[in-house]
């Protein structure tokens, strides 16, 4: 059993001016895929053990990532796909391939609009036309036609913040493994709802997606009235993205012969996403940024909590914003003695700025210095903001991207920087700065829900529904592409699966 396998996984927000180029992933090739470590918690991961332990040779092409940031360059996508294809044909020359698994996100676009997963799974059908195929999808994955006319079976995440990622692999992996041991053919049943969530209203601990979810666990187990389905996945879609095919997607795979159940539960479980859909609602305190700032100060200095965390939800790197965009901070900048009268400094992580990055290594630790901060590509959300600074830290070359951070204190303000656009939910970035965020009383991070390594110490959480690329406000995204009608763009309408 000969199986090739690989994948492309980034979340491309095309309100972002950055165009995601080669700098910006991690790209590992053939060997160099089974032996990753620094994604072991990947689908990937998931998909190339299972099969290995089920005595597949497993045939690695490309694996390519890269944190959530604008649409991805059209030419180092090209040069990725055409790499992913030629490894493809050479293991189809060497000997027979008898399925395809692929990681893969799902809501990966590039310049010009091209949706990328589909894109690729389409050239990969082209070489190996009859053999099955499955793919791991992130939750937020925008289902298009492409990658249903070429994807047999799909698994997605269950869980958001994504906890389940390397099982989601192991899922998909298992239902080729099953195919091609029992000899049966994969079918996915797909029903389109028209409508759209912003990622705060979704987390899966929370209803509605709590039983909206378990609904789709108790599908893939069996019961007297039907078999159990091979996976059964609620695909959100990714609504900074404005692209034609956003859309909440239900997927249910199952054998061929099993077609028939399959359409039936794809279709009730949208019936009841859809009577749901005004449950969808933020579950964390939310304000906008000058009332979050007020009310987090009034948390810290009246009633004593802490550590109080502030999620500037609208530049959130991890939900491709810039994280450049200033409009949290200049709420902090006006009223420095709020700040001042902190018991600790007020930790703010942090921003993505190369320039004040890199002039704060130069410096080095414990130099003062001007810098200005933001604006340097979110320019309608963010201007450059000066400040004189002090550089408490260094941490040259973190993490697989392999960022430059600085730490840096203005008064009694510690404000995390990075030189490459990466995620300020890594539980490993603070750390590195020196920093235990438990430690301090007020914390603010470019987030949207906060993370588990911040969930489980924050005695309270506060959402800023602040300005910038991953804005919260659906409704206040003028779309140009997004087909209508659509919830919440449209209240009223109506539709039935």
């Amino acid at each position: 059993m000969r199986i090739v396998t690989g994948g492309f996984s980034h979340e491309s927000n095309s309100l972002n001016p950055i165009i995601t180029g080669e700098d910006d992933f991690v790209v590992s090739r053939g060997g160099e895929i089974t032996g990753l470590s620094v994604f072991s918690r990947h689908s990937s991961a998931g998909i190339i053990q299972t099969l290995i332990r089920a005595g597949a040779d497993v045939v690695p092409t490309v694996l390519a990532r890269a944190v959530p940031n604008g649409v991805v360059s059209r030419t180092f996508y090209e040069t990725l796909k055409n790499e992913l294809l030629d490894r493809a044909r050479r293991a189809l020359a060497e000997g027979p391939v008898h399925g395809v698994c692929l990681a893969l996100h799902g809501s990966m676009k590039v310049e010009g609009g091209l949706c990328a997963e589909g894109d690729l799974c389409l050239a990969l059908r082209e070489i190996f036309p009859a053999v099955p195929f499955t793919a791991a999808l992130d939750m937020h994955a925008t289902v298009t036609p492409d990658l249903l006319r070429t994807v047999d079976a799909f698994a997605g995440y269950k869980t958001a913040p994504h906890t389940d990622s390397f099982e989601t692999g192991v899922l998909a992996a298992e239902m080729l493994r099953e195919s091609l041991t029992g000899g049966k053919k994969l079918y996915t049943a797909r029903v389109q709802i028209p409508m759209m969530i912003a990622g705060e209203k979704s987390e899966t601990a929370a209803e509605p997606m709590a039983s909206l979810i378990a609904a789709c666990k108790e599908l893939e187990k069996p019961a007297a009235d039907r078999p159990a389905m091979l996976a059964a996945s609620l695909l959100l879609g990714f609504p900074w993205a404005d692209c034609e095919y956003n859309a909440v997607t239900v997927l249910v795979s199952a054998f061929e012969e099993n077609s028939d159940t399959a359409d039936r539960e794809a279709r009730k479980l949208a019936e009841e996403f859809w009577r749901r859909r005004g449950e969808f609602s933020f579950r964390t305190e939310h304000y906008n940024s000058k009332e979050s700032m007020a009310a987090a100060y009034k948390a810290v200095l009246e009633k004593g909590e802490r550590p109080v965390f502030v999620s500037d939800s609208g530049d959130n790197p991890t939900a491709g914003a810039a994280g450049d965009a200033t409009e949290l901070l200049e709420e902090i900048l006006a009223t420095p003695e709020q700040a001042d009268r902190l018991p600790t400094p007020l930790l703010y992580s942090g921003f993505y700025d190369e320039p004040a990055a890199a002039a704060c290594l130069k410096a080095g630790e414990g130099a003062e210095l001007d810098i200005t901060l933001g604006g340097n590509w979110d320019r309608l959300n963010g201007r450059k903001i000066p400040l004189r600074v002090k550089v408490k830290k260094i941490a040259p070359g973190f993490g697989p991207y392999h960022s430059d951070l600085a730490l840096v204190s203005c008064r009694n303000i510690l404000i995390s920087i990075t030189s490459k656009h990466i995620g300020f939910g890594d539980e490993k970035l603070l750390p590195a700065l020196g920093i235990n965020a438990a430690d301090y009383c007020l914390v603010a991070v470019k987030l949207g829900y906060l993370e588990p390594c911040f969930r489980s110490i924050a005695a309270r959480a506060i959402m800023a529904t602040s300005r910038g690329c991953s804005n919260e406000v659906l409704e206040t995204i003028p779309y140009r592409k997004v087909r209508r009608p659509i919830y919440p763009l449209d209240k009223d309408m109506e539709w039935h699966a």
